[in-house]
């Protein structure tokens, strides 16, 4: 029995593509920063408030006056007996542990 032959298949023509072509399929049409202006401009809306908030809740240029309750302002420093402040600088000295009663062991 012979073996029947098989036609070799016929070569494909090569394909034309254009330069062109070929990087356009890599490329979207949109600008993928198109969302970033507004999107800095609530940011900065943000922060601003954020920092007029920090502001107002600082001791040092707000703070309310004694008995005064406000709900942005920082109450006024009101001592206890075994804190002193400096009137010059505004720090405090705590002289807690020598208020504190002995321990028995």
């Amino acid at each position: 029995m012979a073996r029947p032959t098989i036609a070799p298949a016929p070569p494909s023509a090569p394909v034309k593509r254009t330069a062109a072509a070929d990087s356009q399929q890599f490329y979207e049409e949109k600008d993928p920063e198109a969302g970033l202006v507004p999107l800095s401009v609530i940011c900065l809306v943000l922060s601003l408030i954020l920092m007029a908030v920090q502001v107002l809740a600082t001791d040092r240029l707000f703070s309310a006056a004694p008995g005064e309750e406000s709900p942005i302002m920082v109450p006024q420093y009101e001592s206890v007996p075994w804190e002193t402040r400096n009137l010059e600088d505004g720090t405090i000295t705590s002289k807690f542990s020598t208020v504190l009663p002995e321990l028995p062991q």
